[in-house]
């Protein structure tokens, strides 16, 4: 299927601002607060974020504590690449955290360094935007040039945002 501006218009307006919200929510935190709300997985109404809800309060909350004692690392990191290698790392110590929780929590931690990805990550609902879209996955993360150039107006955290919310339509 064929990504139209009708949909990227439509994702502008109902979807978008969310994510933008979570930013300006996360950039307005001490690093402190970003790590541990980031891991737990707080929207900025203080309710857990549905995408680590089957992860659960506690195992999110392993995960905020082992992040913590990270925090110098995670201060010292001058790309949100660096930041998603240590996240990603605590990530595979923990069980039940994953790969969403690791890119999430990234995220989240980058909005409040101001680091963003450079690159599309690819989570399981990006797999299904994909799939839709016809577009084959190479790896862990991707270039924006691999996708449609239609996307090109969306930062890679917004691809990888819109290609989740519209791989499930």
């Amino acid at each position: 299927m064929i990504i139209n501006s009708s949909e990227i218009r439509n994702y502008k307006n109902r979807t978008l601002p969310y994510l933008e919200d979570m930013r300006i929510y996360y950039e307005g935190l001490n690093l402190t607060n970003a790590i541990r709300l980031g891991a737990q997985a707080k929207n900025p109404d203080g309710k857990m974020n549905s995408h680590q809800r089957r992860n659960g309060a506690e195992k999110c909350n392993d995960g905020a504590l082992e992040l913590e004692k990270n925090e110098a690392e995670i201060d010292a990191c001058s790309s949100f690449e660096e930041i998603f290698e240590i996240i990603d790392r605590i990530s595979k110590m923990k069980k039940r955290l994953g790969p969403l929780w690791s890119y999430d929590t990234a995220l989240r931690i980058g909005f409040n360094k101001k680091l963003y990805p450079n690159t599309v990550y690819i989570q399981s609902g990006v797999k299904k935007g994909l799939k839709k879209a016809g577009i084959k996955r190479k790896g862990r993360s991707m270039p924006t040039s691999s996708f449609p150039p239609i996307l090109n107006q969306l930062k890679p955290y917004q691809i990888e945002n819109f290609l989740c919310v519209w791989g499930k339509q």
